[in-house]
């Protein structure tokens, strides 16, 4: 299965999306760190009302990546977990070399727990070892045009000569002068190897969980570093695993201190690891609707409670913080889903 889709700059001020073919929309939001593209918000806006897969990109200057990277963010942050986010490398950006491009992808990464998508045009994907970025699991989005004849309506064919590094492309973008009924200007036409819950893990929309429809987290949990000293609230079973099927070492008392090197949400707890000198003790410090209600850290936390709409990357920015550091203190990976009413620390 596949999607049809276009992708769009200011060249493309005063079209509606809603009015074009394609099921997705793949829309130009900065370049460098002082450019807005003016059409950017109103195109992004077009193709969600029109039911559209929507993507925002940022079109790399020569530069610093990481300054480019925070302001691609700080203007199309709003989306982020609801759209695939892509890195346009081209053009002279590209003399940087591979290590600038992951630099960008990276620190988008880390800020949100999105992995971004790399566009390129095919001699570049041939000509650089792109083997870092590729076994950092970013998708490619790869440009290849045999000629410049006008192409009609969506029309994919097969790649003029081969990738090198990736084993396939995401997107494949074949034509630069599309046509299309409802605008009578060229367009870059594409098209998205999947579907459109495909579509939905590169925008790692189960990030983002309604009221109505929680999502439930499908991916396998992974334990966080944390040192950590833990004075208990109540009494705890400290045990051989993070289960509470797990056999029980002993109970520990109230006001007992307990220090810890890892902790783990799992099967609908927040687990800590206690180091002993027989191996290690595992002891609940919550349920994950209130992941500390067990113990008290010694430390004056501020917790905030998850609404409907929420992501880790949009509380992180309303805290002015990272979504690392969020992980870092809830004790969770991320990629963990969070639910309305949760509470999470924050500080």
């Amino acid at each position: 299965m596949a999607l049809q889709g276009i992708d769009i700059a200011s060249y493309q001020t005063g079209m509606d999306v809603g009015d074009i073919a394609g099921d997705f929309v793949i829309v130009k939001a900065t370049e460098g760190t002082n450019y807005v593209n003016p059409a950017y918000s109103g195109h992004a806006k077009q193709t969600l009302a029109a039911d559209k897969k929507l993507g925002v990109y940022h079109f790399a200057s020569v530069g610093d990546a990481k300054k480019q990277a925070e302001y691609f963010l700080k203007k199309a942050g709003n989306y982020v977990g609801k759209v695939m986010l892509v890195l346009d490398f081209e053009g002279p950006a590209v003399a940087q070399g591979v290590g600038w491009a992951k630099a960008w992808l990276d620190y988008v990464y880390a800020e949100t727990g999105v992995r971004p998508v790399i566009y390129m045009g095919l001699a570049d994907e041939n000509r650089l070892d792109w083997s870092p970025v590729v076994k950092a699991n970013y998708g490619l989005w790869v440009a290849q045009y045999n000629n410049y004849n006008p192409v009609k309506g969506f029309n994919p064919r097969s790649l003029y000569g081969s990738l090198k590094h990736w084993k396939s492309a995401a997107i494949f973008q074949y034509a630069s002068v599309g046509r299309l009924p409802g605008w009578t200007g060229n367009l870059d036409l594409d098209v998205f190897y999947g579907s459109k819950s495909d579509w939905d893990q590169y925008a790692n929309t189960s990030k983002v969980v309604s009221e109505a429809e929680p999502k439930p987290n499908t991916s396998a949990p992974s334990w966080v570093k944390e040192k950590k000293t833990y004075t208990l609230k109540t009494a705890v079973k400290l045990r051989t695993g993070a289960s509470t099927s797990a056999k029980v070492i002993g109970t520990l008392a109230a006001g007992q201190t307990v220090k810890t090197d890892r902790a783990i949400i799992k099967g609908g707890y927040r687990w800590a690891r206690q180091p002993r000198s027989t191996g290690y003790g595992y002891m609940a410090t919550g349920p994950v609707g209130d992941t500390l209600a067990y113990v008290k850290s010694g430390v004056a936390h501020t917790y905030y409670t998850v609404v409907s709409g929420d992501s880790l990357w949009a509380i992180a920015q309303r805290y002015a913080t990272t979504v690392a550091k969020l992980c870092s203190l809830n004790g969770i990976s991320q990629n963990h889903v969070i639910h309305p009413g949760d509470k999470v620390i924050v500080k």
